[in-house]
């Protein structure tokens, strides 16, 4: 009896302090100090006071403190309509070389008479078969060379859709 005594304790134990330490890990901690939170004022105020780092790149001029800077060239109120025009050539263009594309395939098809064997008996029957032709080569190389071209312009790749 005693062996059993002391295996029943051993088990007992074995099972008593895995309960005790996840007990312990279920005790609210102590609450943090709260992370600061900024407000707009607070970064007003922070602009007036003049905190924070200023990094003067090489190659351009210092601009006075409190001077604004000019803007830049290619920034200006009109850029917007001419992007918006530039997409509208090129969406333009490259419909036209699909079109053209579309048109090339179109033409690219002829019909042929194909023997075909069934059951041991020779059937003729009519085929339309793709043809890589000419036109079609020149039209796809066109919609490539569009796209090389776009790509160079710096337009952006959805205008090419």
């Amino acid at each position: 009896m005693p062996s059993r005594f002391r295996l029943g304790v051993i088990l007992s134990l074995a099972v008593a302090v895995p309960a005790l330490s996840s007990q312990e890990q279920k005790k609210p901690k102590p609450a943090s100090p709260a992370a600061p939170s900024y407000t707009d004022e607070d970064l007003k105020t922070a602009g007036e006071k003049g905190k924070g780092a200023f990094t003067q790149l090489e190659g351009q001029p210092a601009a006075p403190p409190g001077a604004s800077p000019s803007p830049s060239p290619t920034a200006s109120p009109s850029a917007e309509p001419d992007r918006v025009l530039l997409e509208k050539k090129w969406r333009a263009r490259f419909a036209e070389a699909r079109a053209r594309i579309a048109e090339a395939e179109e033409r690219a098809y002829e019909e042929r008479i194909e023997v075909v064997f069934v059951s041991g008996i020779p059937v003729q029957q009519r085929v339309r078969v793709k043809v890589e032709t000419e036109e079609l080569r020149q039209a796809r190389q066109a919609l490539d060379d569009l796209e090389e071209e776009l790509r160079r312009s710096g337009g952006l790749p959805g205008w090419a859709r």
